[in-house]
């Protein structure tokens, strides 16, 4: 993979509101050198991802040469929307011969919510994506370091294993389930409203490219928070493991 351009190309496209970025590889850079567009993603039959890449690349002044890696919200997310960004990755990735960078769904919600200012950054979120009857995907954030930034505590949780303490920050969307908005506001736990940005992804691309944490566009694939109900069904009927 050729490492040489000196921009990251940034995906966000999890939620309904959907954006793509460009800014330097370099860490010191400043967050005004991030240049953004929108993504017509209301409608899914309007993919709109590779033309919004286009005006973003025209209105930076950047040729698809000085594109060094793709970075994107690898999931939890919306079906469609994941599935979108990574055939766009993919394609670009193999065109240009750069490489992918994933990056959790939970670090990016984290790193949006410290970037608006609606959390510390050294306070440690919990994540909460896909409720589903009374369990939601999730996952731990800590301040990253050392080029750490993967989440902890990956996977389903019920209720009953309600993991958030005092001091923690809540991040979830609208479909949080009420049971769960009203144990936080017992313990006085702030909820703070999921909005993952195309810059927070190039922020925390930027830190693992300093550690070479990339991988080839055969192997960047969509995270889903549960097993398929299709393969679900499919092993309960053969008897698989």
């Amino acid at each position: 993979m050729n490492p040489g351009g000196g921009m990251i190309l940034a995906l966000e496209t999890s939620q309904r509101t959907s954006w793509v970025a460009l800014g330097p590889v370099l860490l010191e850079s400043h967050c005004d050198a991030i240049t953004s567009e929108s993504i017509d993603t209301q409608n899914r039959l309007v993919e709109d991802v590779l033309p919004a890449i286009q005006r973003l690349c025209a209105r930076a002044n950047i040729t698809r040469d000085q594109i060094g890696a793709v970075a994107l919200n690898s999931g939890p997310g919306g079906f469609s929307g994941l599935r979108i960004a990574h055939a766009a990755a993919q394609s670009i990735a193999e065109s240009l011969s750069i490489a992918i960078v994933q990056v959790s769904a939970a670090v990016v919600a984290r790193q949006s919510a410290v970037l608006a200012g609606r959390m510390d950054a050294n306070q440690i979120a919990w994540v909460a994506l896909a409720a589903k009857n009374d369990g939601c995907w999730m996952a731990k954030v800590r301040q990253p370091s050392q080029g750490n930034d993967d989440p902890e505590h990956v996977g389903v949780r019920t209720f009953q294993q309600w993991p958030v303490e005092s001091g923690e920050i809540l991040i979830a969307d609208e479909h949080l389930p009420v049971q769960w908005k009203e144990r936080a506001a017992k313990l006085n736990i702030d909820i703070v409203a999921l909005e993952p940005t195309a810059e927070a992804v190039l922020h925390v691309a930027r830190r693992m490219l300093a550690c070479n944490r990339t991988v080839a566009p055969q192997f960047a694939l969509p995270v889903y928070p549960r097993e398929a109900e299709a393969v679900r069904l499919w092993r309960e009927r053969h008897g698989t493991a």
